[in-house]
């Protein structure tokens, strides 16, 4: 089977692309990205080449530029370009060079397949790179899932040279009379892949004539064993589960022989790791526990986990003018009505507030509850914690956290949504007062 054929099956195999279709080339310059270009346009794709500029290595970096230029030009494909800041993204994120560009260019990839209807992006991973992902990842200690090799398809990103060697590649290039650029850091041994390919690779090949095809031969068996895995660990972690998500740990913990194991299958798409689901474990019979990847938190509340975007929230104030509307947050309104025009009713969506309220010059702020806070509230002598309404409420840790308060110079005056305090009451000597009601687009804030 020749190239094309080899690359026409792999599309066909994995329903990557319908006939015709229009699609996304990520083109550098190099070898394989402009064969990628040159077997999809041949084999009657519509192709829309797009070309990262890193600025990482000078003239290099603007001759790889021109070239891809002109390669998408030479293939009549409509042609996209993009300049990043690597530094500036390093800085921010506290990542390295590689880890940088490559979120820098899947980010924009994702923006180019949504402007263009969510079509498909090809990049232009083959068999070698395939390879090489597997020893790294053996060497870091990867799991089945590190091993088992890239995904021909995987949400918009698509791979259709993964069944093709490099030696392949450059045949192809080479018969067609199509140029390429070399990207000189490639030839460098300063970074594992690069060792691996230079060096370790050769030499394994050399003492083992047909070790490319055993290992991908193992990597294939090793994506296959990987789909039963998956099979059995959804089926595993599903009574453990419940509606909203969250996971009894309590009782995986005591159920469930590889319990860490399999609450590490149901968590690190989160970013968490081994052994925080080992920490996890040890610790499912507390409450208030809570860990961090990047971008979630993970709370432990009396044997449950709730696992939610980790943001700063909890610490935002906001400060609010009632004279102002449009100091008010989403989702929240407030108006002056007539106290002969008040009908009370248990919404607690909705409290009042006597216009006094507003005398001296006082500053409303909007803040989640924290640890401590106390309130006077409406009906009842004396204060309570915050903390004691939401027990009585039988509200989860996560919940408590999330629920918002209104202070007036520091002093609490609602639990917005459940509870308002004594302070500032509608009377019988009230003329006007302030009507403050809050939605569901609020409490989802």
């Amino acid at each position: 089977m020749d190239f094309v054929d080899k690359v026409k099956a792999n599309i066909e195999r994995n329903g990557m692309l319908d006939p015709e279709q229009h699609v996304i080339v990520a083109l550098s310059g190099g070898a394989d990205s402009v064969a990628l270009l040159a077997v999809l346009t041949a084999l009657g794709y519509r192709c829309t080449a797009a070309h990262c500029d890193f600025h990482l290595r000078g003239e290099e970096s603007e001759r790889d530029r021109r070239h891809a230029a002109m390669t998408a030009a030479r293939f009549n494909a409509e042609y996209e370009e993009i300049h990043f800041d690597v530094e500036s993204y390093k800085k921010a994120h506290g990542v390295s060079t590689e880890m940088a560009c490559r979120d820098l260019r899947y980010d924009w990839f994702r923006e180019l397949s949504a402007k263009y209807g969510d079509i498909p992006v090809a990049v232009a991973h083959h068999r070698d790179d395939n390879i090489e992902t597997f020893f790294l990842n053996v060497l870091r200690g990867s799991g089945i899932t590190g091993v088992a090799g890239m995904k021909a398809v995987n949400g918009c990103i698509i791979r259709p040279l993964l069944d093709t060697s490099r030696r392949e590649i450059i045949e192809y290039l080479s018969r067609n009379g199509i140029e390429y650029v070399t990207d000189s850091t490639n030839l460098i041994n300063d970074v594992k892949r690069n060792r691996l390919r230079n060096v370790v690779l050769p030499q394994l090949y050399e003492l083992f004539p047909d070790a490319e095809n055993t290992i991908t031969t193992t990597i294939d068996n090793l994506h296959d064993n990987l789909q039963l895995f998956n099979e059995g660990v959804n089926a595993l972690k599903a009574p453990y589960r419940s509606a909203d998500n969250s996971i009894d740990i309590a009782r995986m913990a005591k159920e469930c022989q590889n319990s860490v194991q399999l609450l590490y299958e149901s968590i690190k798409r989160y970013g968490f790791n081994h052994a925080q689901a080992a920490d996890m474990i040890a610790s499912a019979d507390s409450s208030g526990k809570e860990f961090f990847s990047a971008d979630h938190k993970a709370l432990i509340d009396r044997g449950t986990l709730i696992v939610s975007p980790h943001t700063t929230i909890h610490d935002q104030e906001i400060e609010i003018d009632l004279n102002d509307k449009s100091s008010l947050p989403r989702g929240l309104t407030c108006e002056s009505v007539n106290a002969d025009d008040i009908k009370f009713t248990r919404d607690a969506n909705t409290m009042y507030l006597d216009s006094s309220a507003l005398e001296g010059d006082p500053k409303f702020v909007i803040r989640h509850w924290r640890e401590g806070d106390r309130m006077s509230p409406f009906g009842m002598k004396g204060s309570r914690l915050v903390s004691d309404i939401f027990s009585d409420a039988k509200m989860s840790l996560y919940d408590k956290q999330l629920t918002w308060l209104l202070t007036r110079n520091g002093v609490i005056l609602w639990v917005m949504g459940m509870r308002a305090s004594r302070h500032f009451p509608v009377t019988s000597t009230t003329r006007k007062a302030i009507k403050l009601t809050i939605d569901s687009t609020f409490k989802q804030q």
